[in-house]
């Protein structure tokens, strides 16, 4: 049997995929190599927030998810704002870019550079986050606004247009 990585788009054998009872085929999305390639930039990138960072976007955002208002604490997660793959290394992992989110709503936001959002993370912290080439292009406006629905909330997703 094969799957399509959902990151490298190839058809690849069920054997290069790690296993996820959560997942209706119990298999995770992306193959063994993307998943690697992944965790390896999301370390380059400050890695996950810390227990005191959690902490405090608890206390910030309240004990439920800020986009569907689910309040299962098991299903509640600490997501990254601006996304950690357009960050510059050990930059997104930092409180002014944390917020809460279900399990649910961050697998939908994914990797989503949401407008909304952006307007979330201070001035001076964004400054500095942003990889150069996708800061020149938001502020230059070249970007196509796509409308996206996140369970049910209304968002403006921000497709970047680099050279």
């Amino acid at each position: 049997m094969s799957k399509k990585c959902s990151k490298c788009k190839k058809n690849k054998s069920v054997t290069e995929f790690h296993k996820n009872k959560a997942r209706k085929d119990g298999l995770e999305g992306y193959c063994i190599v993307c998943a690697c390639e992944r965790k390896k930039k999301r370390r380059e990138n400050g890695g996950d927030f810390t227990l005191k960072q959690k902490e405090a976007a608890f206390k910030r955002f309240g004990h439920f998810c800020q986009i569907c208002g689910n309040y299962d604490r098991n299903k509640l997660q600490v997501d990254h704002l601006m996304p950690q793959i357009i960050c510059n290394p050990n930059t997104a992992s930092v409180e002014a870019n944390a917020w809460v989110l279900c399990v649910s709503c961050n697998r939908i936001k994914d990797k989503r550079i949401i407008l909304e959002l952006i307007a979330k993370v201070p001035r001076n912290t964004l400054r500095g986050m942003l990889v150069q080439e996708y800061a020149d292009a938001i502020v230059k406006g070249l970007f196509e606004k796509v409308p996206v629905t996140i369970n049910g909330a209304q968002f403006t997703e921000v497709k970047v247009k680099i050279n």
